[in-house]
């Protein structure tokens, strides 16, 4: 199934540099910019609620309506602040419904291998295809359910839609089914030390009776 389409709304932005955009944020807006296809970038805004609504919704390609013109684009980056909270600026690439693009897609695990003591791994989370834009996976997915211990898939074990193709090398390991390592076990509390090991010498090993006197305060204070 292709990625879905929304409308995205936008206003052209005159004013650029670190201090503009650090106010379009604290307005609750986005700086973002749009280019491709041989035609001027345009630095525009977006309302950063309707952005996150549709990234939630995991679309990509929108039908952005910037003042009085209307664009098909595609998500291309999403900068995120240092804590990975806030959106920062968005890259949105115009592109036209009958020509291939080139573009990144996520892979998704799917199955729930039965193998005793072994972890799978990931070692793949992206994969470059190229399609019509109508064509475009919302994510490429790799079935594990049969995978055995030590096995791996690579990119050419994944299930490719009518109309993609994966440009990413097909050798390239996606995941692997590896056996957990033994845990240390910790010494247990009265186990008997090992050969060599030294028993450090106690302070005091009896604990003082209620009301009996140590040695050292035992001793009468010098006059």
């Amino acid at each position: 199934m292709g990625i879905a389409t929304e409308t995205l709304h936008g206003t052209k932005r005159e004013n650029a540099g670190t201090r503009a955009s650090r106010r379009l944020r604290e307005s609750g807006k986005v700086p973002a910019i749009l280019y491709g296809r041989k035609k001027d970038a345009v630095p525009f805004q977006v309302d950063a609620e309707e952005l996150v609504e549709a990234l939630r919704h995991h679309t990509r390609m929108f039908e952005l309506q910037l003042d009085d013109l209307k664009d098909t684009v595609l998500l291309k980056e999403v900068q995120y602040d240092s804590f990975g909270d806030n959106i920062v600026h968005v890259d949105f690439v115009r592109i036209a419904m009958d020509e291939v693009i080139t573009l990144e897609v996520p892979i998704h695990i799917k199955g729930q291998p039965k193998v005793e003591h072994a972890v799978l791994e990931q070692t793949l989370a992206i994969a470059k295809i190229e399609c019509l834009p109508k064509d475009i996976p919302s994510a490429l997915i790799l079935q594990v359910a049969d995978i055995k211990l030590d096995e791996t898939r690579t990119v050419k074990d994944l299930v490719v839609p009518p109309g993609v193709k994966i440009l990413t090398a097909p050798e390239v390991i996606v995941a692997a089914m590896k056996a957990v390592e033994e845990e240390v076990v910790a010494a247990t509390p009265g186990a008997a030390p090992e050969p060599g090991a030294v028993e450090p010498e106690l302070i005091r090993k009896e604990k003082l009776e209620e009301g009996e006197v140590g040695e050292e305060e035992a001793k009468p204070e010098k006059k």
